[in-house]
């Protein structure tokens, strides 16, 4: 798996989320157990990535690195891109991560969107 396939899925998992978190919305219903396997889902692909680019840059990744990656990683993704990147690099790394982060969102969106223009009775 490359990075651009992690990448195509997170954006595929986002579009997904938007369309069962409309659903759940419109009908009423609490999706407690999609919440729970959708936070795993993203929290393994964004593992997945970063294990892949530390490995590419080889960064050497810590154990502390490892588990904010996976607990938090609105946080510690941008930490480590400004850590495993020179100087020169760090500001365009991180104007690419909130690049992605706006296509997440756009995904969500689309998602919902689309379950609320096509499900029957949705709107």
């Amino acid at each position: 798996m490359t990075k651009a396939n992690v990448r195509i899925l997170l954006l595929a998992a986002m579009l997904v989320y938007g369309v069962v978190d409309a659903r759940a919305k419109t009908s009423g219903v609490q999706a407690n157990g999609w919440i729970v396997l959708s936070t795993v889902l993203f929290s393994f692909l964004i593992f997945c990535w970063y294990r892949l680019d530390s490995d590419a840059r080889l960064y050497r990744r810590t154990v502390l690195l490892n588990i904010g990656i996976v607990m938090a990683a609105i946080v510690a993704v941008p930490y480590y891109l400004v850590r495993s990147r020179p100087a020169g690099q760090r500001g365009a790394a991180l104007l690419r991560l909130a690049g992605f982060w706006l296509l997440m969102i756009a995904a969500g969106v689309a998602g919902g969107t689309v379950y609320l223009a096509f499900a029957p009775g949705a709107a």
